[in-house]
């Protein structure tokens, strides 16, 4: 990735700070180019900062929904919420480089409409995770279809605000990243022979090595999903060849079913999964079908329901990857978009799914993206996604309603690129991956469990 500085090579180059398309030069973009308006999301309007939740910083499950090990511990995406009352949201301008806004508690920064530049030519959409309190990890594939890395250690980003870490590997659409406890990160990567591909980090040192990459195996269709319900736990869930679901966990020693073998679950996904984990050992993974319907699929501790290859149908007519998040235990939201390009919302409250099994509450708007979502506290949330103008858009939930209105968006500026997931296009494939060495690897035969 030639544009994106290593900390590792004495010859990086260096980028020049830019300015997100529509924006001012500098180290922040703002759109200017763009109305103030809706204009790619009917109802929006202009709001200077989200209303505050209905919810104090000391709730109980706060902390750890956004920076503790243990349940509901989400995977990594473009917006990630370190804290209570925090958001950091990362997405790549139309020159291809890094750029990032945040929410301090009371104010958008570097303003409501402007971007801070972080350098680099990524091609993937930015992934982030939070091992703990005031830490950001974030990751991107460059133009050499690399992984690069970038991290923020409290005061300062390292390498540098504009520089990158070359972690290796020759990956394929998006990487996924997890936490499961302080100072531990786990990324998963499809290669070119579409095997999915593992490293991890322990502190300050990575697993295998710097650039290297554990082999998964497998044949993988779409950008793999992890969740961790629990300290030193990993559950991974990917699609296979034959488009049906399929499960790989890590159980604190061993992984399973094997280090190259999957549990089937069954189905004909036209999706990426997406998967929560509002417990210990409790996990729930959403796709949709050849239908256009979302289906669900539930671990309830002791075994997979609906059992077999079945999947509960959820109803809809979905169009790209659902979203879903768990705020707190027995507590779940999914997010689709629907062919009218809206934005649609169900939930499960505990005993039932709201407003009805096959039912959603629309949500306006035009999107341009798959919906991003976030929970912060308990009975938070923040969705974000990008409209028919490719700006930014963001509405919340309160704890009593959403802000500014069921229908309405905030308007964050900026022309973005890549803030929905990226394909895992089957002319993307290859022969020949990368094993731990970073040699070409030998392909698995399928999905075996």
């Amino acid at each position: 990735m030639k544009s994106m500085q290593s900390e590792n090579t004495e010859n990086s180059d260096s980028m020049s700070s830019g300015a997100m398309h529509g924006g001012s030069s500098g180290n922040s973009a703002s759109a200017s180019a763009v109305p103030q308006g809706a204009r790619g999301m009917p109802g929006a309007s202009m709001m200077s900062q989200p209303a505050a939740a209905g919810v104090q910083d000391d709730t109980p499950d706060a902390q750890a929904l956004a920076a503790q090990a243990g349940p509901r511990k989400p995977s990594s995406g473009p917006v990630v919420a370190w804290g209570p009352n925090r958001l950091d949201v990362f997405a790549l301008g139309t020159n291809r480089g890094m750029y990032h806004k945040w929410w301090n508690g009371s104010s958008w920064n570097p303003s409501v409409t402007g971007y801070e530049f972080m350098g680099g030519v990524g091609t993937s959409v930015p992934q982030a995770i939070s091992t703990q309190v005031n830490r950001l990890d974030l990751f991107v594939t460059g133009t050499d279809s690399a992984l690069y890395h970038k991290n923020f250690n409290g005061s300062a980003w390292v390498p540098s605000l504009t520089g990158y870490t070359n972690l290796g590997g020759i990956c394929i659409g998006d990487p996924r990243a997890i936490s499961w406890g302080p100072n531990r990160l786990d990324v998963f990567v499809i290669g070119t022979d579409r095997a999915l591909y593992h490293k991890w980090r322990s502190g300050s040192t990575w697993g295998p090595s710097l650039t290297g990459y554990e082999n998964m195996g497998g044949i993988i269709m779409e950008q793999p999903e992890v969740v961790s319900w629990g300290p030193n736990r990993l559950d991974v869930f990917v699609i296979g060849t034959d488009r049906a679901l399929y499960h790989k966990w890590w159980d604190g020693s061993n992984w399973g079913p094997s280090l190259t073998g999957y549990e089937k679950l069954g189905g004909v996904c036209t999706s990426a999964p997406r998967a929560v984990a509002w417990g210990n050992n409790r996990l729930d993974v959403f796709v949709t079908g050849t239908d256009g319907a979302l289906y669900h699929k539930w671990w309830n501790g002791n075994q997979w329901l609906p059992s077999g290859n079945n999947l509960e149908r959820l109803g809809g007519v979905c169009i790209g990857n659902p979203e879903a998040v768990s705020w707190g235990p027995n507590r779940i939201d999914v997010f689709v978009v629907g062919t009218d390009s809206a934005l649609y919302h169900k939930w499960w409250d505990g005993s039932n799914w709201g407003p009805s099994l096959l039912g959603y509450e629309a949500m306006g708007g035009i999107l341009s993206s798959q919906p991003r979502v976030v929970a912060w506290a308990a009975n938070r949330l923040d969705v974000f996604a990008t409209g028919s103008d490719s700006a930014l858009y963001h509405k919340w939930w309160n704890g009593s309603s959403w802000g500014p209105s069921l229908t309405g968006y905030e308007y964050m500026g900026g022309i973005i690129q890549n803030f929905g997931q990226t394909p895992v296009g089957a002319a993307d494939a290859a022969s020949g991956g990368l094993d731990s060495s970073g040699q070409p690897a030998q392909l698995h035969d399928g999905m075996n469990s």
